[in-house]
């Protein structure tokens, strides 16, 4: 027969092990942020009256409309130009810079190309293949055909894609944003995460009520 302490030891021995070190002092540092709380008050927070998610387009936005008419309006044809000429501001320096013996030349990339690029790079997302050369296989019995070698080679997909460069190299140098002192850490990508955000704050209302998958404090759950 079963003692009734063997319940006791069985639940003493189940009882989750205690915080490491390491996490509680991390915990301890993350609260010291916050300061002494000396004064406390409270205020009701107001909800704002119910209000449904809407898209804000632009007066001129054709009434029919094709999927890229909604893309040019986060990848405005102004982006595309800062990015081409951007890419070829990078490549000119990178070629300067590292010469290497048997390189391809390199020929200046243009406004259309750079639409068929990211048309290429959002077409793979879509259609993933194990290896890239499989997107211009024209053999049936090797796999299936696309499309894409009718609109761009795979070397110069290959030479775009080594050099694309969305912020300027040339600027980036001058203000030393390389240096660990920099303090904008996504200066790669602009001036297009700055498009992204304007348009999406330009041409987008979400509802009053809105789920954000994140968390403003850390968590050390599993």
């Amino acid at each position: 027969m079963k003692h009734p302490l063997d319940n006791a030891n069985s639940s003493d021995s189940e009882a989750p092990p205690p915080i490491k070190k390491a996490k509680l002092e991390a915990l301890e540092a993350i609260l010291d942020e916050f300061g002494p709380i000396t004064k406390v008050s409270f205020k009701p927070f107001e909800c704002e009256a119910p209000r449904l998610a809407k898209a804000t387009l632009p007066p001129d936005f054709p009434p029919t409309v094709e999927p890229y008419d909604y893309f040019a309006l986060f990848f405005t044809p102004d982006l595309l130009k800062v990015i081409t000429s951007n890419t070829n501001r990078y490549a000119s320096l990178q070629r300067i810079q590292v010469k290497q013996e048997r390189a391809r030349q390199w020929y200046d990339l243009v406004v259309e190309e750079c639409w068929v690029f990211i048309g290429v790079l959002i077409y793979m997302g879509v259609h993933e293949e194990p290896r890239i050369n499989m997107y211009w296989n024209t053999d049936k019995t090797r796999g299936p055909i696309h499309t894409i070698s009718t609109h761009i080679t795979l070397n110069r997909y290959e030479e775009i894609k080594r050099y694309c460069h969305i912020s300027n190299p040339e600027d980036d140098e001058r203000l030393g944003r390389h240096l660990p002192t920099n303090t904008i850490w996504w200066y790669k990508v602009e001036p297009l995460a700055s498009q992204l955000q304007a348009s999406c704050q330009k041409y987008y209302s979400p509802s009053s009520e809105v789920s954000i998958d994140e968390l403003m404090v850390r968590c050390f759950g599993r």
